[in-house]
């Protein structure tokens, strides 16, 4: 066993100290298999020919349903969103494309201000606030009810 797959292992303990030692391995197996392959290595530059969100997500994914929140919300607000997930290794032309989505996103978010008001982004993050503690309670109480007895 590596030194980062203890503390990995370490970091869930804490995070669920009721979980069986066995529930957390198949977590962190789950966690070390769900990584995916750099986009950067997959993608050309990205050219967006129409403005959208690039979401760039860096490590492993997160549980199901962890992303209902902001999808829902871009849904409603008729957001055009893409998220990218990058894998566990944050690679220099990973950095590169944060670099170029980062770009994209502040001309795109200056559209928006234009089309939802200027405070468009904060009223857009104080819902997602809300929508995802809600969430990650749902999440964490279906979590805790599959280490009950």
């Amino acid at each position: 066993m590596k030194k980062s797959d203890s503390h990995s292992a370490e970091s869930i303990r804490k995070m669920y100290p009721n979980t069986s030692t066995h529930l957390l391995w198949i977590g962190l197996l789950l966690c070390l298999t769900s990584c995916k392959p750099d986009p950067a290595k997959t993608q050309s530059s990205p050219k967006p020919t129409t403005l959208c969100w690039k979401d760039l997500r860096y490590g492993e994914l997160p549980p199901m349903g962890a992303y209902d929140a902001i999808d829902s919300l871009v849904k409603r607000w008729n957001l055009c969103y893409e998220r990218i997930e990058t894998g566990c290794e944050v690679t220099d032309s990973i950095e590169n494309l944060k670099k170029q989505y980062e770009s994209a996103n502040t001309i795109y978010f200056k559209s928006l201000e234009k089309k939802l008001g200027r405070n468009w982004k904060q009223q857009f993050d104080q819902e997602l606030q809300t929508l995802d503690s809600m969430n990650w309670m749902k999440i964490k109480h279906e979590i805790d009810s599959l280490n009950t007895p």
